[in-house]
């Protein structure tokens, strides 16, 4: 395997490979990634589709062959994690840059579940070095987390959040792109192929480990989601930023929407009904003053 793998980069060829679990798949392919990313000086991205494969190259196999190839490559290799947005602590919202209700911190000192929980993670904000949610321990469920994290959609950017400099994000985004292996999920990678932004740095080989799971990864990239329930949850967030008026006019649209998708049979829509296209037209209509607002 590690044979055809290293023809396949030196060709520009694919080529898939299918084994038992425990057979050494692993170091097969990143033996010969390694070997060009640092003969060609370039990034060799590696996709899998769970959490637990990512540590396992990031905690164990890549570790022990940057050591055991040393010698032969005439420097250490190295490698770097990149995950979503969302995996990272933010800073900005732990500290209450979110004001609004329904996504503000509960008091740390609450006497709950998710209030004891936050209090946690506030002190755990003052050690941790990569704000990565897996280093949490024990971890956090999903409703807690949301209090302390954000999308990409909800990020205000590096340059205009108050504690950008200091952000987890950023910080693995700069060690991803000083790394010789980045290790990534197949959601990031069909990001970074579909919506025409690079959120992954410069590769010129990519390596997608578990790629059954590749194509149920990539549809749900591609798929959207649009709810009244989020249009109102943005219309809230843009009063802070923009005149009230306009903010309104996007919520009012947001429950036009609901309103109308009530009425409607569920289906798949070959032509958007009528009463649909109106609806979505004044959302369209009011998303588009609310950013000519925001500059």
């Amino acid at each position: 395997m590690a044979q055809a793998v290293r023809t396949a980069i030196a060709s520009g060829e694919h080529v898939a490979v299918q084994a038992g679990t425990g057979t050494g798949k692993s170091l097969a392919y990143l033996v010969p990634a390694i070997h060009h990313a640092i003969a060609k000086d370039t990034c060799v991205v590696v996709s899998t589709a769970t959490i637990a494969l990512q540590r396992q190259l990031v905690d164990r196999d890549l570790p022990r062959l940057a050591k055991a190839l040393k010698p032969l490559l005439g420097r250490t290799p190295t490698f770097a994690i990149l995950k979503g947005r969302r995996n990272y602590l933010c800073l900005n919202k732990l500290h209450g840059g979110e004001d609004d209700p329904e996504d503000e911190l509960f008091d740390p000192f609450q006497i709950s579940a998710m209030g004891r929980a936050v209090k946690r993670i506030h002190e755990w904000a003052d050690n941790t070095q990569t704000g990565d949610r897996d280093e949490l321990v024990p971890g956090v469920p999903d409703s807690t987390w949301r209090q302390v994290s954000v999308t990409a959609r909800e990020c205000l950017g590096a340059s205009k959040c108050p504690v950008g400099d200091d952000c987890f994000a950023e910080r693995a985004r700069g060690a991803a792109g000083r790394a010789d292996i980045v290790v990534t999920n197949h959601a990031l990678l069909a990001i970074d192929a579909l919506e025409g932004r690079a959120v992954l740095p410069e590769h010129d080989v990519v390596v997608v480990d578990e790629a059954h799971e590749l194509v149920d990864r990539v549809t749900g990239v591609a798929t959207g989601e649009l709810t009244a329930g989020a249009i109102g949850a943005a219309a809230r967030r843009l009063g802070r930023l923009v005149d009230q008026s306009v903010a309104d006019r996007l919520a009012e649209a947001g429950e036009g929407l609901g309103l109308v998708l009530e009425d409607l049979r569920p289906a798949r829509w070959e032509e958007l009904p009528q009463p649909a296209s109106g609806a979505l037209s004044a959302v369209l209509n009011a998303a588009s003053t609310c950013r000519t607002s925001l500059g």
